[in-house]
């Protein structure tokens, strides 16, 4: 057999694996990925060079197989094509995707230890790159920051938050989803760590921003209101946050059925406010009402 060949069969393996999950065959493209990596393994085994072709197949199961939310197998395939690019040339793009993919698992598993090197080390070989992958950089900077936030290192977590930031401003310009998220986030950290003041203006650019490219009654909308509405009880103003908390449930009641959860938080935040103001049978209204287009849902 040529050297050729190999390369050849897998190239028409993935072209197939790739249309197979365009048309949503999700068991055939399965299938498919896993003769692509035996394939592989078998051509690796005759020609070592052909070694980038195995990390490719592996990649492309490990991502299926992280769609399905199978993380055991997808750390599996992952773990094993990194092992093999230590001893193979590969792109430094897929090197850095392969390393920020892991770096996902790991975090959606609660493993932050795990996921914390990874997102770095991802973000350097991005940064790397001729030209740089700067918005894979901010993604993934954006990522590391919450679980920075989570692990109570402030600073980094600011400054992680604030170079997605810049990255995202810069390409994509303001009025972006992505711009807005950041400063959410950013308005989450301060609020966290006792910021008010700040946290209150992150909030309000998120808001003003997802007001400019939402529709009124977008979910994200109803999670800015809610936001601002805990900073404005926390600064003491709090005819503002009833208003704030006013507006963010008729938003996210327009999405019950979506998000429930968000709802109910909400809800419950709301009603607690309206306890602290001693207004207790307005809380419990909003309670009783909370829970009855809840089990609606349910129903």
């Amino acid at each position: 057999m040529s050297n050729s060949t190999p390369t050849s069969v897998l190239s028409v393996l993935v072209e197939r694996i790739t249309a197979l999950i365009e048309e949503g065959k999700t068991s055939e493209a399965t299938r498919a990925a896993e003769t692509a990596i035996d394939s592989a393994r078998r051509a690796v085994e005759a020609d070592p060079s052909e070694t980038p072709h195995l990390i490719a197949a592996l990649e492309l199961l490990g991502d299926m197989r992280r769609e399905s939310g199978d993380y055991p197998a997808t750390e599996t395939l992952y773990l094993e094509a990194l092992e093999w690019a230590k001893s193979a040339e590969i792109d430094g793009g897929q090197l850095a995707r392969l390393k920020s993919s892991l770096a996902a698992v790991y975090d959606f598993s609660q493993l932050p230890d795990s996921a914390t090197p990874l997102y770095e080390e991802a973000i350097e070989l991005f940064e790397s790159l001729d030209p740089p992958a700067d918005l894979d950089v901010a993604n993934l900077r954006n990522n590391l920051a919450m679980l920075y936030k989570d692990g109570g290192d402030f600073d980094r977590a600011e400054n992680n938050y604030i170079k997605a930031l810049e990255i995202f401003e810069r390409i994509l310009g303001r009025d972006n989803a992505d711009v807005a998220a950041v400063y959410n986030n950013l308005g989450a950290l301060y609020y966290s760590a006792g910021y008010s003041a700040q946290a209150r203006e992150m909030h309000n650019q998120a808001l003003e921003i997802r007001a400019r490219v939402n529709d009124p009654n977008h979910p994200d909308l109803g999670q800015s209101y809610s936001n601002l509405a805990s900073v404005l009880h926390e600064l003491g103003e709090d005819d503002e946050a009833l208003k704030n908390y006013e507006t963010a449930l008729r938003i996210l009641e327009s999405n019950l059925a979506e998000d429930g959860e968000t709802f109910s938080i909400v809800s419950a935040n709301f009603a607690t406010l309206m306890r602290d103001l001693g207004k207790t049978r307005k809380a419990q209204a909003i309670e009783k009402r909370a829970n009855k287009l809840l089990r609606r849902q349910i129903a």
